[in-house]
């Protein structure tokens, strides 16, 4: 496929950090999760993708043409983005909102854009209402809508789904999905949460200290991660020194060492093959999921039940 977005040789740096991003690229129609703890450089990034900041070395570029920041006017006109601070018009209505960049010629494709955004975004009551008055994930669905309305070929999203409650935020995901399915746009997001990315992602990078630390298919993050902070992120996992992983479980087909670290995920051990002095504790539940915890002499185990 060709390549929709790529960087080169990019430095950008404040204070004591420092963004290093030697080389990357998204696809045309793909999918790019950006994720890692608070302060590891997501947000600084996607900014320099979205050009609405300048890095102090690298390029970045849309298809063949690199980017050009016009100081009075940050952005690319082809690359949208949706920002933490949603980046609204307080005192104007939310119809005036979404038309703010849309570049539409006519009344009539204004109103059938309106309408038709406003009803999947679920603003209709709060359609001639300022802007200041709707709550913050209003405000989110809002600065979404915006950025849709103007036909991206590449949307950037910071934290999609930080404000939505869990209704509108399946509702939002199931949106971005067909959206993005009908017009081919490549999207990067930053999220927090793992299973955001796992659920929609066709990549997910990693960041830690301003630089990308592991790259890869959701399902291979899942089962085989290079990082130890990748290997937590879902949630309960076995860890022991690999020096005091009993035999029987060094060759476990599942499992995955780093550093020394022995790993496996709780769905791929059973009761059966813990080591005999194990306690079955209590067990911990989320939605059909069920984790069985286990005491070995104070080392915890986990099994799925």
């Amino acid at each position: 496929m060709a390549i929709r977005l790529r960087v080169s040789e990019i430095l950008h740096g404040f204070e004591r950090f420092l963004l290093s991003v030697p080389d990357w690229e998204a696809e045309s129609g793909e999918i790019v999760a950006l994720l890692g703890p608070s302060g590891s450089g997501k947000s600084t990034f996607l900014n320099i993708l979205g050009a609405r900041m300048v890095p102090d070395e690298g390029k970045v570029w849309y298809g063949k043409t690199p980017h050009i920041r016009v100081p009075l006017v940050p952005g690319h006109p082809r690359i949208k983005m949706v920002r933490q601070d949603f980046g609204q018009m307080p005192y104007k209505t939310v119809r005036d909102n979404l038309l703010e960049f849309a570049s539409i010629r006519s009344e009539a494709a204004e109103d059938r854009a309106v309408r038709h955004w406003i009803k999947s975004l679920d603003l209709a009551p709060a359609l001639t209402e300022k802007a200041r008055g709707l709550s913050g994930g209003e405000l989110q669905r809002l600065a979404l809508g915006q950025a849709l309305i103007g036909r991206p070929g590449a949307l950037l999203l910071d934290e999609p789904f930080s404000h939505l409650d869990a209704y509108h935020k399946r509702r939002l995901q199931d949106l971005l999905r067909e959206w993005q399915l009908r017009s081919g746009a490549t999207v990067v997001m930053v999220v927090h949460d793992v299973r955001d990315a796992m659920e929609w992602a066709d990549r997910i990078d990693v960041m830690r200290d301003g630089s990308i630390v592991e790259s890869g298919a959701p399902e291979q993050i899942y089962s085989a991660p290079k990082t130890h902070a990748m290997a937590h992120a879902f949630g309960r996992i076995n860890a022991r020194p690999l020096s005091h992983v009993p035999p029987p479980l060094k060759a476990h087909p599942a499992a995955f060492v780093i550093d020394q670290v022995w790993y496996v995920r709780p769905e791929h051990l059973t009761d059966m093959q813990l080591p005999k002095a194990a306690v079955r504790v209590r067990e911990e539940r989320s939605g059909a999921v069920a984790i069985q915890i286990w005491d070995d002499q104070g080392m915890p185990w986990y099994t799925k039940l």
